[in-house]
């Protein structure tokens, strides 16, 4: 029987979302600037750096949750 992994699944989803949020902030940070007629206010440019922001939060909090699931499951197995 397949034993699952859930800490790496847990941290392979979180990498795959911060991926496409960086990939999606990174996209509208540059159409920021050649975008100047939409861009009055730097709302993009403020949008795009939160999204960037939160796909690095995603991924460190999904990278400590899958490192605590592992640990927990390798102390449990221990005792």
């Amino acid at each position: 029987m397949k034993e699952r992994h859930e800490g790496k699944e847990i941290t392979q989803m979180c990498k795959m979302i911060a991926a496409v949020g960086l990939i999606v902030g990174f996209s509208l940070f540059l159409l920021s600037f050649v975008a100047s007629g939409y861009n009055k206010d730097f709302f993009l440019t403020i949008v795009s750096l939160g999204i960037i922001g939160a796909s690095m939060f995603m991924f460190g909090f999904g990278t400590f949750m899958g490192i605590l699931t592992e640990t927990y499951r390798n102390t449990k197995k221990s005792m």
